[in-house]
């Protein structure tokens, strides 16, 4: 069975009316359906109608309204996949039976099997009267309530791990011992020529991954000559902290809520800012984001706000981050927790409110380092000036051409006095992009790696993506609308990227964007074997039902390289900027035959040259007309 069996089953099983009562909703009875008091706004006058027969419910004060997931989804700030896990655990339903289980190698079930049993036990230990935990939590006031979230515990100066797993069955001891020690838990001495623990003496953090399961531990030295203060689980093929976020299984629908997230970079900064209201925090486990943090990040919010530590390896921390996201279209806040080191002691010693004041106060990190770039004296020279620009060039450069790099371009030359025409300076920032390798605007020759995209794009087949226009829908689609849905249905590692942005621009219609919308939410939570089933289901939602199953008959069962959906999504923007020309064309030749005066013909052959014109660049783009 499938998440899609799942989803089907509550739709037909579970009354909408009896899924929104289940959830705090009283519903009066009506000769049409239920009404209610809708919980989306202060409605104090039952303004929600709900359909056991159409399977919806509607708001008509607020507007809010559809499905049964919907509902969960809204109500509780969950993703997709986590309303239909809800959903299930309110109704008795087995989840795990519905959830496609990928075959797992027996180092892999071990490797969980031991991270498991090993965070409970150290979490036990710490609640034994364990004296160095104990101070530990009082010295950082900290809760049980916190400590059991967070799972905190204790391992002691002896062979914990190695205890436990004397105590397992003797055929699988040898395997998980050898995983073990693959996995950092312990350490072998060529000295003694034995196994010992890895983490003794020591506050220990289990680290999850971005669903809640443990794969691998923070610990803190609890004397002050124990060396190294902090050690973590060492790289292994579970754990990888370039791509994984402390804390983000729990912040996750707090920052669904707020629209935001804050990046901090200790364990305890996420934990003191979590307890202290700051629920939408996330540390960093590196120096850097991975792509998988980048995506799950993407995927929840596109407000970041950076509070790494205030020192110098924070703030280049801090630096190398700004990048990726800028990279990824992302310009993040920066905090300034001055003259406190990070978080956690600001937090201390100045508390909440203090610290909302620095986020509601906090700047573009791009304009912190421009601000940096200026000096105290000698900013009347002209030479300096534009060295400072051509280093302010750098700082927007992971933007590109974006209209929000050459918007902030402009606001800082006038800030550095200078009088030179905004085209001139686009000029000359174009030129700086085109001479730096790491961000070209011009395409390079092709090397051999562009090859192998270009065979992969084969695929991709430019006549075939203009299908016949959707018969009998609520509205009739566009071409641009319908090739766009066909080609996202083909190739759907193309809604994880932030260009699909830019071609929700080209979407006349509402149902369209609601509906891409929709796949690109779930594209991050279900498996990319039921994508096909989902896409088509949510289509019947929109009327869009047809088009969607254009898509499903075209596509195939491999993923593509980012690269490639990059390269795709490219040459897709172009495609829809020509069918959108071509149908403004056609629209003013239609016009042609009402206007009533010489002047207004004039106009409109103007207006039709000029889309000929673009139209000729886009198919010449090296030749004038």
């Amino acid at each position: 069975m499938s998440l899609q069996n799942l989803r089907e089953k509550i739709v037909n099983e579970i009354p909408i009316s009896e899924l929104i009562s289940r959830y705090g909703i009283n519903l009066t009875r009506k000769p049409s359906g239920y009404v209610g008091v809708c919980p989306f706004h202060g409605d104090t006058n039952p303004s929600m109608s709900v359909s056991d027969d159409k399977r919806i419910y509607k708001c008509f004060a607020c507007g809010a309204g559809t499905t049964h997931f919907d509902f969960v989804m809204n109500l509780h700030n969950l993703s997709f996949v986590e309303a239909l896990k809800d959903i299930s655990e309110k109704f008795g339903i087995d989840f795990e039976s519905f959830t496609e289980k990928t075959e797992k190698s027996q180092k892999v079930i071990y490797a969980e099997k031991i991270l498991k049993a090993s965070s409970e036990v150290f979490y036990k230990i710490g609640q034994s009267s364990c004296e160095p935990f104990k101070e530990f939590v009082q010295q950082r006031n900290l809760s049980q309530e916190i400590v059991e979230l967070y799972k905190l515990g204790f391992a002691p100066k002896k062979n914990t791990v190695i205890d436990y797993i004397s105590s397992l069955p003797k055929k699988a001891q040898d395997e998980v011992l050898a995983v073990s020690q693959e996995i950092g838990l312990i350490k072998y001495s060529d000295r003694n020529k034995s196994q010992y623990d890895t983490f003794r003496d020591r506050i220990i953090f289990p680290i999850w991954d971005h669903y809640g399961k443990v794969i691998g531990y923070t610990s803190r030295s609890i004397h002050k000559d124990q060396m190294p203060k902090y050690l973590n689980s060492g790289e292994s093929f579970i754990f990888n902290k370039r791509n994984l976020l402390y804390g983000l299984h729990l912040a996750k629908p707090f920052i669904r809520k707020r629209d935001a997230v804050i990046l901090v970079e200790g364990n305890m900064d996420q934990i003191t800012m979590f307890r202290k209201g700051y629920e939408h925090s996330v540390a960093i486990m590196g120096t850097a984001l991975g792509d998988n943090s980048l995506r799950a990040l993407k995927s929840l919010t596109h407000n970041v706000y950076l509070g790494l530590d205030g020192d110098d390896a924070g703030f280049n921390a801090s630096v190398r981050i700004n990048k990726q996201l800028l990279q990824n279209g992302i310009i993040p806040n920066y905090i300034d927790f001055a003259p406190h080191k990070d978080p956690d002691d600001f937090l201390n010693n100045e508390g909440a409110v203090a610290l909302q004041n620095r986020i509601d106060d906090s700047k573009a990190f791009i304009d912190v380092l421009f601000e940096k770039l200026l000096p105290e004296t000698g900013l009347d020279i002209v030479d300096t000036k534009l060295k400072i620009l051509d280093q302010a060039f750098e700082i927007v450069a992971p933007l590109k051409t974006d209209l929000r790099a050459t918007e902030r371009l402009m606001k800082w030359a006038q800030k550095l006095g200078l009088k030179s025409a905004s085209e001139k300076i686009i000029e000359s920032y174009e030129n700086f992009l085109g001479n730096n390798r790491e961000y070209p605007t011009a395409a390079p020759q092709p090397t051999d790696e562009e090859a192998r995209i270009h065979e992969e794009m084969m695929a991709f087949n430019e006549q075939e993506l203009y299908a016949r226009e959707v018969p009998n829908g609520p509205e009739t689609l566009s071409k641009v609308e319908e090739t766009l849905i066909i080609a996202l249905i083909e190739h759907p590692d193309c809604l994880e990227h932030e260009q699909m942005s830019d071609l929700l621009d080209f979407m006349g219609s509402d149902r369209v964007k609601q509906y891409i919308l929709k796949l690109r939410e779930i594209i991050f939570e279900i498996d990319q074997k039921e994508f096909k089933n989902f896409a088509v289901n949510i289509a019947k939602e929109f009327g869009l039902e047809d088009v969607a199953l254009k898509g499903v008959n075209k596509s195939q069962d491999f993923s593509i390289e980012k690269d490639t959906a990059k390269k795709i999504l490219i040459d897709l923007e172009k495609k829809l900027i020509k069918e959108t020309l071509k149908e403004k064309k056609e629209l003013l030749k239609t016009k042609r035959q009402y206007v009533q005066t010489e002047e207004e013909l004039s106009q409109l052959l103007m207006e039709i040259h000029q889309i000929e014109k673009k139209l000729y660049s886009l198919n010449n783009p090296k030749g004038p007309l």
